[in-house]
C-alpha cells in the first residue's frame, strides 16, 4: 500500500456541498489514510469554518485557509504561521470609488470579520459562528490589513470591476469572479496568495517532494495547487480550466469522487 504522501484537499465542491453537507464516505477514507500519510485541508474558508472538518478528520497537520493567505498549524507551534494581506485602504477606496456598482463588501483579519453593511446577499459567505463581527463604515472599523475581501456588485459589473482593479492596483492585486447572475460575487486578494505556494511550504516542512504530493480540488482557486502537485486531481464537475491541467479527473462530489480516487490510488 502506498504511504508517506502529502495529500492536500479542498473543501467546498470537493468534500462539501451547499456549505455544510460533507461527503461522509470520503471523510472516512481520509481518516484511514492519515495514519500513513499527511492530510492537509486547503480551502478558501477561514479557520473558524474549517475547524469542524479538521477535527472531524482528527488532523494534526497545517491547514491552508483563505486560499493560501493564512497557513498555520493549530496543533503545533513548530510550524511557523504565515499570513498574506492586502492594504486596508483597498477596501476603503472600493466603497468610495464604486458607489454605482457596489452592493456590499466584507473582509477578515484571521477570524475577525469587518462588514460594511448587513444585507441578505452577504449571509451565505460570512461564516459568522466562531468569529467576531464588526459592522459599519470601513474607514472607521477596519483597524488593520485584511487577508482579502469578498465583494458583491450589481449584475453585469464584472468587466467594470476588473478594469478598476487592474487600473488601480496593476499586478499587486488579483480579482477572482466566483459567480455572476443577479449579483456578482468576487474575491479580491494579494498576487502572493496561492494554494500552490502554501502547499509547497508545507511539503518543505515535512520534507515530502513534489513527486509525492497530491492535490484534489474543483475550483478556479485550486489551479495553482493542482499545477504544483506531482499528482493533480480534479473533480468531474470542476472548473473547465482545472480539468485542462489535471493529471487525473475523478468522479463528482455527488458520486463520492474523492473516495473513488483514493480507493484506486491507494489500493
Amino acid at each position: 500500500m502506498k504511504k508517506d504522501y502529502l495529500l492536500a484537499i479542498d473543501l467546498d465542491g470537493t468534500l462539501i456541498k451547499n456549505f455544510d453537507q460533507y461527503d461522509e464516505i470520503s471523510f472516512q477514507h481520509l481518516k484511514k489514510l492519515k495514519e500513513t500519510n499527511k492530510i492537509v485541508i486547503a480551502t478558501g474558508r477561514p479557520w473558524r469554518s474549517t475547524r469542524y472538518y479538521y477535527e472531524l478528520l482528527d488532523l494534526d497537520t497545517p491547514v491552508i485557509n483563505y486560499n493560501g493567505a493564512l497557513v498555520h498549524n493549530p496543533k503545533s507551534p513548530a510550524f511557523k504561521k504565515t499570513m498574506i494581506t492586502i492594504p486596508r485602504e483597498v477596501v476603503v477606496d472600493l466603497i468610495r470609488d464604486l458607489p454605482d456598482l457596489l452592493i456590499n463588501v466584507f473582509c477578515e483579519i484571521e477570524d475577525e470579520i469587518f462588514l460594511w453593511k448587513y444585507t441578505p446577499e452577504i449571509v451565505p459567505y460570512l461564516h459568522v459562528e466562531g468569529g467576531v463581527l464588526n459592522e459599519g463604515e470601513m474607514d472607521g472599523i477596519l483597524r488593520g490589513d485584511p487577508n482579502g475581501a469578498i465583494v458583491i456588485t450589481k449584475a453585469g459589473s464584472e468587466e467594470a470591476l476588473q478594469e478598476y482593479v487592474k487600473a488601480k492596483y496593476g499586478k499587486n492585486l488579483n480579482l477572482r469572479i466566483w459567480s455572476a447572475g443577479e449579483i456578482v460575487v468576487s474575491e479580491l486578494y494579494s498576487h502572493l496568495t496561492s494554494k500552490g505556494r502554501a502547499l509547497a511550504s508545507v511539503g518543505s516542512f515535512y520534507g515530502i517532494p513534489k513527486e509525492k504530493t497530491i492535490a484534489i480540488g474543483d475550483g478556479h482557486n485550486d489551479l495553482d495547487m493542482i499545477a504544483y502537485a506531482g499528482i493533480g486531481v480534479a473533480m468531474r464537475n470542476a472548473h473547465p480550466e482545472l480539468l485542462k491541467i489535471a493529471d487525473i479527473v475523478t468522479e463528482s462530489l455527488d458520486e463520492h469522487g474523492v473516495h473513488a480516487f483514493l480507493k484506486r490510488f491507494f489500493a
